[in-house]
């Protein structure tokens, strides 16, 4: 959603005089059927149109494409309107989200002899006639179905993955033999990694599945690599531990291949530190920057 937005900001000009420009060239004196086809012939982006008087009081119903509905009648649109814009003839409202529609749109207000006429455009549509975003609503499709796919995927896996673990103590809580340091990490383990993936298919159906009123444009996501960044290496911290009991137990000789192993760790969240520390200053940039034009 963000993405429509700043692509109307970039090239409002433009479509804000096409709109004027084709208004202006339609006959607005009387609102009729004639006159609502020929505008919905002109404009395939226009969602709903409706008329209201000098005090900007709504007394013609909302006429859609196919019906008209008469609720709104009597409803003071005066919230919509800059009236030192008005003064012009005409105003546009910014990008908003229609109540009528549930739709991203724009209201284009257009003074007529008796009262002003809105014109609510549908800001896809209306981007999508200028060639400034592509279609593909049938690969937009396949893109989220397989987003559901894969997002579904990991969370019966991860929710089986805990499940399992459970039921793999609870096993060794019914069988006779003394619990072991095997019984205790290993359902640590597949809790915690059964964790990292739940997360990873929750944060995959919340950005790219489910509909959503505000659209984060991010192509990366930090706080999806950190929460399963975080918990994958604690499972390999909690493996690397259960591996040095079990050779301090069993096998002194091999304890460099431990050694190893936590080096490679200790390593790795070293790396993962100066990620973090790369993050979080990035996040801090815009705020310094804004803080500077404020003080100018």
């Amino acid at each position: 959603m963000q993405d429509l937005v700043k692509s109307y900001n970039a090239n409002a000009p433009l479509i804000q005089k096409f709109i004027l420009t084709t208004l202006g060239n339609v006959s607005l004196k009387t609102l009729n059927v004639q006159l609502v086809e020929r505008l919905y012939k002109t404009f395939p982006s226009l969602e709903l149109l409706y008329k209201c008087d000098e005090g900007f009081v709504q007394n013609s119903p909302n006429i859609y494409i196919s019906r008209e509905d008469h609720s709104h009648i009597g409803v003071d649109r005066s919230y919509l309107i800059d009236e030192l814009a008005i003064q012009k003839g005409f105003y546009i409202s910014e990008p908003y989200i229609s109540t009528a529609t549930r739709h991203l749109c724009i209201t284009v207000v257009y003074a007529v002899a008796d009262g002003y006429l809105f014109f609510d455009f549908r800001l896809r549509k209306l981007l999508e006639r200028f060639d400034l975003i592509e279609k593909n609503n049938m690969f937009k499709y396949m893109n989220r179905s397989s987003y559901a796919i894969i997002g579904g995927g990991l969370l019966f896996f991860g929710v089986f993955v805990v499940l399992y673990g459970f039921y793999t103590f609870a096993g060794y809580l019914i069988a006779s033999e003394p619990l072991s340091i095997d019984a205790v990490f290993k359902p640590i383990i597949a809790l915690t990694l059964g964790l990292a993936v739940y997360d990873l298919g929750k944060t995959i159906f919340e950005q790219e599945v489910m509909p959503r009123t505000q659209h984060v444009s991010e192509t990366f996501n930090a706080k999806t690599l950190l929460n399963f960044s975080v918990s994958i290496i604690i499972a390999l911290l909690i493996e690397a531990l259960l591996v040095v009991f079990k050779i301090s137990i069993h096998n002194y000789k091999d304890l460099p291949y431990a050694s190893t192993l936590i080096a490679a760790l200790a390593f790795l969240l070293l790396v993962f530190a100066v990620f973090i520390y790369l993050v979080r200053k990035s996040e801090k940039v815009p705020e310094c920057t804004h803080a500077d034009s404020s003080d100018s």
